[in-house]
């Protein structure tokens, strides 16, 4: 039996979860130009224009860019097929190999795959590449935590382009496209894999060192079961070895693709979340994955691995990744660690309605999203929607309700083993579990909000902040701020009409959408703490719920406010704002460029001792 693999976990692989050994990376330096295709520039991909990293430090705005260098695919033979992977390009993409185009992709945060074979130029050692992108920064576009000019409040600074890893691969006449792998915690497993090219051969796939090997016909899926197979947790993070063949008639390997398998089981029961049939309490820190020389890209795997761990020796279960879908390398390290991950859609500008156009875009990235990564174990939970930005008003709207179902509709089609939060924060509509945000800093009131919430109808009453000001106010002040900043079209969008839609009605449910007594799903403060420690940040130009002292004082306060929310009867989990500082946000656990701002070992100490630690499984804290 082979668990947790440890020569393929060091991989550098632009995605170790689906890799194949012919292949070759294209990151470095690239020709570059904005506007039009001179070139006369060098950048450094994947790093985006906008950052230090890239080489280019250009954030004024340009709508177009170009991207040109020769490669040389791995050694490929008459038949074989050749295929270029880019990670993520923001926001649309047309690739041209050699003159001739060969794909184009809408999406800014998923991955695409052009099969460049037919376009290879057979006379060549070598071959150009050439991308052109464009990035318009509309507000119909979904761009997550992107802000058109500068940062302000909440949004920080753009990326544009190329912002993960471009690599080549090898595949025989036909190929695995996809695959969809079920594992559960009794060691069940099935496998359905699509496939490009032919529709008769067989697929093959071993778990571990041959501990079980299952044949089929490729389209018909493969189920088993490895008897005796260890279940994946935060605890014991169990991983086998996966290779999933492609023969012909012959048994010869058209193609073959490497991962791994976690073995677990995720599932709601009443208002209990359970992990391998026991109740799962989480410990969540709010992930934003930007850095200072990088922003949207990690600066490198390492990077990436230092999150996780910094997360996991603080004693966090893992990670509520907010506005972001995370290079897979995250994700494969998170299932090697043991940390858990809600993935989450990134949302359109603030007040723009996810409608027509918009919304297909939303559904089409969120699907090549859910396809890329439901095959992880660290996933728990997917999140389409966030504070209603897209469908702002949903309280009174009821197109906007419908926009919700129906986006939660595709996402249980496209994964059933997971439960779906619909709306993150408030104005549920259709939910597997209640989550809620609430920067109170009034562990008393924090805790009295929401004890015994849905026996009071689920009235939360009034959100305050930590200086005591409403939503209203706060939402008010940020609107004239913002107003100030961007340039139109956005700052049009900001009259009376927008203003009002843009007060959020903090309802835990949306009109109509109230669940029968004891059928609503688990609890969870999906946003709580956002206290600011100014360490190198000039405290005139900070975003942040309130204001800690030292590191004293925010351990102080971290620890009262989730003691609090831990002696919340039905409470089964929150997640703190947030792991680390992002440009004007200063609420982190460490500085923008991770610098922990408390010794991850004081936090460990910290929630060891706090309600959900000293009870047993299944038991509630209190």
């Amino acid at each position: 039996m082979s668990t947790s693999p440890t020569a393929a976990a060091t991989t550098d692989h632009p995605r170790p979860d689906r890799r194949r050994e012919r292949w070759v990376g294209l990151d470095g330096t690239w020709e570059f130009s904005f506007d039009e295709p001179t070139f006369d520039t060098t950048i450094v991909v994947p790093f985006v224009p906008q950052c230090v990293r890239s080489t280019v430090a250009e954030t004024a705005r340009h709508d177009v860019l170009w991207y040109r260098r020769r490669f040389s695919p791995p050694g490929h033979g008459p038949g074989e097929r050749v295929l270029v992977h880019f990670g993520a390009v923001d926001f649309t993409a047309t690739v041209w190999v050699d003159g001739t185009e060969v794909g184009r992709h809408r999406g800014g945060h998923t991955s695409f795959t052009c099969d460049v074979t037919d376009a290879l130029d057979p006379g060549a050692d070598d071959h150009e590449l050439r991308v052109q992108v464009l990035d318009e920064y509309r507000p119909d576009q979904l761009r997550g935590k992107q802000t058109m000019t500068f940062p302000f409040f909440v949004h920080y600074t753009a990326s544009s382009g190329i912002w993960q890893s471009v690599w080549c691969e090898v595949t025989g006449p036909s190929r695995i496209d996809t695959y969809r792998l079920t594992a559960d915690a009794d060691g069940t497993v099935s496998l359905d894999v699509d496939v490009v090219g032919e529709q008769f051969a067989t697929v093959r796939m071993v778990i571990g060192e041959s501990d079980l090997v299952l044949e089929g016909a490729a389209g018909s899926g493969l189920r088993g079961r490895l008897v005796g197979a260890r279940t994946w947790s935060p605890a014991d993070p169990a991983l086998y070895d996966l290779r999933v063949d492609l023969l012909d008639a012959h048994g010869t390997a058209l193609d073959t693709v490497y991962g791994h398998v976690g073995f677990r089981t995720v599932a709601i029961e009443g208002a209990r979340w359970l992990l391998n049939g026991e109740p799962f309490h989480q410990r969540l820190l709010l992930d934003q994955g930007y850095w200072p020389d990088s922003l949207l890209t990690p600066p490198s795997t390492d990077a990436l691995i230092a999150d996780l761990t910094f997360v996991r020796d603080a004693g966090f279960d893992g990670v509520r990744k907010h506005q972001k879908i995370e290079d897979p390398r995250f994700l494969w390290h998170a299932d090697r660690l043991g940390l858990v991950v809600w993935e989450e859609l990134p949302s359109p500008f603030w007040l723009a309605h996810l409608e027509g156009d918009l919304e297909h875009d939303a559904t089409a990235e969120w699907t090549e999203a859910i396809r890329r990564d439901r095959n992880h174990p660290s996933v728990i939970a997917w999140v389409p929607l966030n504070e209603s930005w897209g469908v702002q008003d949903l309280h009174r709207v009821p197109a906007r309700v419908d926009t919700v179902r129906r986006l939660v509709a595709v996402t249980r089609a496209l994964d059933p083993t997971r439960p779906v939060i619909d709306n993150s924060g408030w104005g549920h509509v259709d939910t597997d579990v209640v989550d809620v945000h609430d920067y109170d800093q009034d562990a008393e009131r924090l805790a009295a909000r929401w004890t015994d919430i849905e026996a009071r109808g689920w009235d939360r009453g009034p959100a305050i902040d930590g200086t005591g000001s409403s939503d209203a106010d706060d939402i008010d002040a940020a609107l004239r701020r913002w107003r100030a900043f961007v340039d139109p079209p956005e700052a049009a969008l900001v009259d009376d009409r927008w203003m009002i839609e843009a007060l959020p009605d903090t309802a835990v449910w949306a009109p109509g959408c109230e669940p029968a007594p004891r059928t609503a799903g688990p609890l969870v403060l999906s946003e709580i703490g956002g206290i600011g420690l100014a360490v190198d940040a000039n405290p005139d130009d900070v975003f942040e719920y309130a204001s800690a002292r030292d590191a004293d004082d925010l351990l102080a306060r971290f620890t009262a406010l989730v003691d609090a929310v831990e002696r919340i009867p039905g409470v089964v989990g929150w997640c703190w704002t947030e792991l680390a500082d992002v440009e004007q946000e200063i609420n982190g656990l460490s500085t923008a460029d991770r610098r922990a701002k408390i010794d991850p070992a004081r936090l460990r100490a910290t929630l060891d001792r706090l309600p959900w630690s000293r009870v047993a499984i299944g038991r509630s804290p209190g």
